[in-house]
């Protein structure tokens, strides 16, 4: 784990439960100082109690708030110094766990529910970039965290299929402009994860998830990962994660 310096801060967003959360545990085991960010204040605040991390309400859809929150980041500069590994992991799914799988359906879809979802799945990766990239200095890395629906069909969420596909696309195509300034960025692409996200109609007895902390692990590994741009798929535990291309793209 690359995390060892006083001097790094990470940011997590959606940071009070599922991978977040458990992004956070794994850090506050090194010296970085970590910023984690929610709209869930009890755990959030929890956490931090937990963990040492700072805990700040942030709703992921509201430009307000993220400009609000790089005017603390600039008051806090000589405490907290510059942000060096960013994590935009908040992410919903268009209708609550305990809707029944028809609620997910496109016909079924509220207006309220579809506005909601793409404010946290893309207003809240887009702002978060557009407001934290100008703070980053050479060397600083941002892991995005998409979804395997947002590589292949989810027949379950389309919706939500596409919010993702929407953020796989813009990871590909900041790269090379990121790439300038030596930052570099980063797609993961997982498969089910056990997170207070999933429709609870899908937990069936037959059905296999990855925990939060398997991927926690790959977050922490992909902040220093070279290669950028890249939608990082993981399948399995024990499977290792590759590379899902975009067409002509042929680095390797």
């Amino acid at each position: 784990m690359s995390a060892t310096e006083k001097s790094e801060l990470w940011i997590v967003t959606g940071a009070a439960s599922g991978i977040g959360a458990a992004v956070v545990r794994a850090v506050a085991n090194s010296r970085a100082q970590i910023l984690a960010l929610d709209v869930d204040r009890p755990k959030g605040s929890a956490l931090a109690a937990e963990t040492g991390a700072l805990y700040r309400y942030l709703d992921v859809g509201d430009l307000g708030q993220w400009q609000r929150l790089v005017d603390y980041l600039e008051s806090e500069k000589a405490a907290l110094g510059s942000p060096s590994h960013i994590h935009l992991n908040a992410g919903i799914q268009v209708a609550p766990p305990d809707a029944p799988l028809s609620d997910y359906q496109l016909e079924a879809v509220t207006l309220e529910r579809y506005r909601r979802m793409m404010s946290v799945n893309v207003d809240g990766v887009v702002f978060g970039l557009q407001t934290l990239v100008p703070l980053l200095s050479a060397g600083a890395t941002i892991v995005v965290t998409a979804s395997l629906a947002g590589v292949t069909p989810y027949a379950v969420d389309p919706i939500y299929a596409m919010s993702k596909h929407a953020i796989v696309g813009l990871v590909r195509s900041l790269a090379p402009e990121l790439a300038m300034q030596g930052i570099s960025i980063h797609a993961l692409c997982p498969g089910a994860v056990d997170t207070a996200i999933i429709p609870h109609a899908q937990k069936t007895e037959d059905a296999k998830f990855m925990t939060p902390e398997d991927l926690a692990r790959d977050v922490i590994e992909l902040m220093s990962e070279p290669e950028s741009g890249k939608s990082w798929v993981r399948l399995r535990a024990d499977k290792p994660r590759y590379v899902i291309r975009a067409p002509g793209d042929k680095t390797v």
